[in-house]
């Protein structure tokens, strides 16, 4: 895992109800900067930009492809974080997970072995 910047750029994936909650907080947090965005809908990623002014993906895999991100908040369903996360840290990225980490204990437990070993 490589270090990071400060502030650090930060890429989200999913821009539903979960980011939501979250985005005035890491809109406003000095350590933060909100770089792009992975969501399928175009309605989402399209007020993702007006927000943050930052790229607009519709898929994982793209922004994971983006050498500005160095960490990456997954706020998707949560039957999507592990598959997620384990991408994210293939990736090479720090990894944020919303809660809960997995629905299933033994996925959460891949993804702390996934994070110990990245």
């Amino acid at each position: 895992m490589s270090s990071t910047s400060e502030p650090i750029r930060l890429g989200v994936v999913g821009l539903g109800r979960a980011f939501a909650l979250s985005a005035p907080a890491l809109h406003a947090h000095p350590g933060i900067e909100v770089v792009a965005a992975a969501e399928p809908q175009a309605q989402h990623r399209a007020a993702f930009e007006a927000a943050f002014g930052g790229r607009r993906y519709s898929d994982i895999d793209a922004l994971l492809q983006d050498p500005r991100v160095e960490a990456v908040y997954i706020s998707t369903p949560h039957g999507f974080h592990k598959a997620h996360a384990l991408a994210a840290l293939h990736a090479g990225k720090h990894v944020l997970v919303e809660k809960p980490i997995t629905i299933a204990l033994g996925d959460a437990n891949a993804l702390i072995e996934a994070a110990e070993s990245a």
